[in-house]
C-alpha cells in the first residue's frame, strides 16, 4: 500500500486525542493554565499537519520529518510529566518530606563527584569537555548544568540539613565560576533567609551575595557566552509567527538547520546556534507564540498567589539559626521557585529533566501547601 490505511490510523488518532485531552482535564485540578497549555501545543502541532514518508510501509517503520515528530514526542513527554504534577500535588505531607530527603540524598551525591571534579578528576565519566577540566560538573556534564541543579537543590538541603552544609553547596556553586548558577542560587538564599534575619543583618545578606556573584562574573566575564548573538540570529525566524509561534521542540529544529547551512557555507563543522534558548520566555515566544506566552504568565500568576498564600503561613522553626529544621521545608520550595525563575533567564532549566522535575515537584508542594 502506498499509504498507511486510514481506517486504522484515524481510530488511533481519535482514541490518542482523546486521552490526551482526558489528561489534561485531570491536569486542570491542579492548574487551568497548565492544562490550555498542552491543548494548545496539541492544536499548534495539528496546524502543522503530519506528514509521513510514503516508503514506510515497505521499510515496515513510520518514517517521519524530524521537525513534525519532534512536538508528538514532546507531547508525550508533556502528558506523562502533568500525571506527576497532579500526583505531586496531591502527596500527603509525611510522603512529601520524603520526596524532599530523596532530592537531598541526591545534591549528596552530585556534590560529593563535584568536589572530586574540582581538583580535575572525574572518574566514571566518559565525557569531559578539555576546557571545563576543574570545575566541578558531575553527571550533568557541564558546570552549568551541575550548578543549576544545585541552586535548586540548595534550599531544601538548607531546610532539611541545616545551614552548614547549605553553606558548603553553595561555596561549590561559586566554584563553578558559571554566572547562571551563582546568581540563582543567590537569590533562592535570599528568599529562604529573609524572614529569620533582622534588618542590619538583611543589608549584610545582600552585600555578601552580590560580592560572590561579582567575583563570579569578573572570572567568568561579564557577558551573556554568545546568547545574546543567537537570540538577535532566530528574531527573523520568531517574527513569521509572532501569535502562534514555530511549534513545540522548533527551536532546536531551528538550531540544526542553522548549524548545518553556516558549516555548508564556511566548509567546516560549525555550531553557532545552541540547541535551546537558554532563556526560556523566549524559547516559548518562539515555540509557542503570544498564545502560550499568555497562558505560561497566566499559569506564573496562579503560582504566584500560592507562594504569597504558603509564604504568609509558613510554620516558624525551632532551634540555633544553622541547626537542621530551623527553616520550614514549606519555605523551602519557594526558594526553589524563586531559583528557578531567576534560573531560566539564562539556563534551559525546564529543558533539562532533573531542573525541570525538581520546579514542577516545588510548585506543586507550595499550591498543597497555599490550599
Amino acid at each position: 500500500f502506498p499509504t498507511p490505511l486510514p481506517e486504522r490510523a484515524i481510530p488511533l488518532f481519535v482514541l490518542l486525542t482523546a486521552a490526551g485531552l482526558a489528561l489534561a482535564l485531570k491536569a486542570s485540578r491542579v492548574s487551568w493554565p497548565f492544562a490550555a497549555l498542552l491543548v494548545w501545543a496539541f492544536a499548534r502541532m495539528f496546524l502543522s499537519g503530519f506528514y509521513i514518508d510514503p516508503i514506510s510501509p515497505q521499510a515496515g517503520v513510520v518514517v517521519m520529518e524530524v521537525g513534525r515528530a519532534r512536538p508528538a514526542q514532546l507531547l508525550v513527554l508533556l502528558a506523562f510529566m502533568s500525571i506527576l504534577y497532579v500526583v505531586a500535588r496531591e502527596l500527603p505531607g509525611r510522603v512529601a518530606r520524603w520526596a524532599a530527603w530523596a532530592l537531598v540524598v541526591g545534591a549528596t551525591w552530585e556534590f560529593a563527584f563535584g568536589l572530586i571534579n574540582a581538583f580535575g578528576r572525574y572518574p566514571f565519566m566518559a565525557f569531559v569537555l578539555p576546557d571545563q577540566v576543574g570545575r566541578p560538573m558531575g553527571f550533568l556534564t557541564h558546570p552549568n548544568y551541575w550548578g543549576s541543579y544545585m541552586a535548586l537543590a540548595l534550599p531544601v538541603v538548607a531546610a532539611l540539613g541545616g545551614l552548614l552544609p547549605a553553606v558548603a553547596v553553595y561555596a561549590l556553586i561559586v566554584y563553578t565560576w558559571s554566572g547562571g548558577p551563582a546568581i540563582s542560587a543567590s537569590a533562592g538564599a535570599l528568599v529562604l533567609l529573609w524572614p529569620d534575619l533582622s534588618r542590619r543583618m538583611r543589608y549584610a545578606a545582600i552585600a555578601s551575595l552580590s560580592a560572590a556573584v561579582a567575583v563570579v562574573m569578573t572570572v567568568h566575564e561579564w557577558r551573556l557566552s554568545g546568547r545574546r548573538e543567537v537570540w538577535a540570529a532566530v528574531w527573523p525566524e520568531l517574527s513569521r509567527y509572532p501569535l502562534i509561534g514555530q511549534g513545540l521542540g522548533s527551536w532546536r529544529v531551528w538550531a540544526d538547520h542553522y548549524n548545518a547551512k553556516l558549516s555548508a557555507l564556511t566548509g567546516q563543522r560549525e555550531i553557532f546556534a545552541t540547541l535551546q534558548a537558554h532563556n526560556e520566555p523566549y524559547q516559548l515566544w518562539f515555540e509557542l507564540g503570544l498564545i502560550g506566552v499568555v497562558l505560561v504568565g497566566c499559569w506564573a500568576a496562579q503560582a504566584w498567589l500560592a507562594a504569597r498564600t504558603a509564604w504568609g503561613s509558613c510554620p516558624r522553626g525551632n532551634g540555633p539559626f544553622w541547626s537542621p529544621g530551623r527553616i520550614p521545608l514549606e519555605r523551602a520550595w519557594i526558594a526553589v521557585l524563586a531559583t528557578a525563575l531567576v534560573n531560566s533567564l539564562g539556563s534551559p532549566t525546564f529543558h533539562l529533566p532533573a531542573q525541570a522535575a525538581i520546579t514542577l515537584f516545588a510548585l506543586a508542594r507550595v499550591q498543597a501547601h497555599a490550599a
